[in-house]
């Protein structure tokens, strides 16, 4: 039976660890072929033959998902293995949290260059490809922090609040292209990254605070992302989904 990413290409940033890892799984399984782009070339190249070795298809792509050059050269590389790009998951982020008067320029700048300068990469290196296939579907990974307000995540808000304006504009631009454009914006999710800064008092804490009552999962936002990126959605553009167990809204 036919995966419902068969003949899909997909390239994932930031694909290596955490969701982006998990939307790769996702993708992989339900018969895309999928490009890992990651920063750290040791774990593209892992979540890559990890996929291979059950039966998948996929090649690691090392590079920063913050540099338009390793953006497009990934782009490349992916149509040359498996034809035109028709999934883009922008999910690489690169994040500091902290009161505003830590926040120097040099991390400012990479915030924005990976976190929003890369969607905007993204959609520049897979646009024409998209075009050539006739279809496609991109997908942002945004936060509740977008529209919600976050001590001591002011730059952290404001990349992803321009994420999301993104992603609207996006819809609005790409649609008669036959592209869709939407988001995810997780609520708060165990991931590996995650685990490493956060103690486990720290995250009874925030499960307290999620009416359902538990945290997210990786592949809570990895089965979004397959909702968004196959033809179930054909009609969904430019909207935001909200995988965080309610905390957006009650909290609102």
């Amino acid at each position: 039976m036919a995966g419902r990413l068969e003949n899909r290409v997909a390239l994932v940033t930031g694909g290596g660890r955490g969701i982006g890892r998990a939307i790769c799984d996702v993708f992989a399984r339900e018969g895309a072929a999928v490009g890992v782009l990651d920063l750290k070339h040791d774990i593209a190249e892992r979540a890559a033959q990890e996929i291979r070795e059950t039966g998948g298809k996929a090649i690691a792509l090392p590079g920063n998902a913050g540099l338009r050059q390793d953006v497009m050269a990934a782009a490349e590389r992916a149509q040359e293995a498996f034809g035109p790009i028709t999934v883009l998951v922008n999910n690489a982020m690169w994040n500091r949290y902290g009161p505003i008067e830590t926040q120097d320029e040099a991390l400012i700048n990479r915030m924005i260059d990976v976190g929003f300068k890369g969607v905007i990469w993204g959609y520049q290196a897979v646009l024409p490809q998209m075009r050539q296939a006739g279809h496609g579907s991109i997908i942002n990974i945004a936060s509740p922090a977008a529209v919600l307000a976050m001590k001591h995540g002011i730059m952290y808000s404001a990349v992803k609040a321009a994420v999301a304006a993104a992603t609207r504009s996006g819809a609005a631009e790409f649609g008669p292209d036959n592209i869709r454009v939407n988001a995810i914006a997780p609520g708060p999710t165990q991931t590996e990254g995650a685990n490493l800064v956060l103690s486990d008092d720290a995250w009874e804490r925030r499960r307290e605070r999620v009416p359902i009552r538990r945290l997210g999962q990786s592949v809570d936002s990895a089965n979004a992302a397959l909702f968004l990126a196959s033809d179930d959605s054909s009609f969904v553009t430019g909207d935001m989904m909200f995988v965080d167990g309610g905390i957006t809204y009650a909290f609102s």
